[in-house]
């Protein structure tokens, strides 16, 4: 993994990144695309496009940045030091984020068909209740995923899910999670946002990798930013 000194000499102004930024009042934080204009390292500023920052940034809590250099994916934890206008951060880098930390700060959006059914020890399996719910995810990371259901499923509860990745692999990946919060947004769709408590190690490898994949696509494409004012 490169380091901090590293990674400031690879990256030039004007390079395309990504920030996952903590909002007041959150959890889930805002992803956007954004422009890296050089400072004094490991300070720098990222650009944004007018009416694309939230209005009320957690300063208290880290965002990441992702980038790609060499078709490699490099994520950075950094503080918010400083909002200095609509248009314009100035941030900290503090550390690379690895592998397995990156699981826990990076959703990325991913739309994918899922099938929720209940989740109870095979000994209760005539007790199971019936019902099982297709649905689409809108993000995903290596710890959790938001989908969107027709129908709510309860806060807590237990469910089994198979996730079909876009990757081409029809193999489903396979997890027991538990539902952190269920919200309706419209008649007939809900927002399930469910967190993984059983999987296997190589299917949060394939999560990640397919993680990865996106946010290099993301990453690909050039965001052009009005100059702020």
């Amino acid at each position: 993994m490169p380091t901090l000194d590293e990674i400031f000499t690879q990256i030039q102004t004007g390079k395309a990144v990504r920030i996952a930024l903590p909002v007041a009042g959150i959890m889930e934080k805002q992803r956007v695309g954004c422009v890296y204009q050089e400072e004094d390292p490991p300070e720098f500023l990222l650009l944004f496009n007018p009416g694309v920052l939230p209005a009320e940034i957690d300063m208290n809590r880290k965002a990441a940045v992702l980038l790609d250099i060499s078709g490699q994916s490099i994520s950075l934890s950094v503080d918010i030091k400083q909002v200095l206008n609509n248009q314009t951060l100035r941030l900290v880098a503090r550390d690379v984020i690895s592998h397995e930390q990156l699981r826990d700060y990076f959703r990325v959006d991913v739309s994918a068909p899922l099938v929720a059914r209940p989740a109870l020890p095979e000994n209760d399996l005539a007790m199971e209740e019936e019902w099982n719910l297709s649905g689409e995810t809108v993000d995903v990371s290596g710890s959790g995923l938001l989908a969107l259901f027709s129908t709510p499923i309860d806060q807590d509860k237990l469910v089994r899910v198979d996730l079909v990745l876009p990757t081409g692999d029809v193999q489903p990946v396979q997890t027991i999670a538990h539902v952190v919060r269920s919200r309706k947004i419209a008649d007939d769709q809900y927002q399930v946002a469910l967190h993984f408590d059983q999987i296997k190690p190589e299917d949060r490898d394939r999560i990640m990798a397919c993680c990865f994949e996106i946010q290099r696509k993301h990453l690909r494409l050039k965001v052009q930013v009005k100059n702020p004012e």
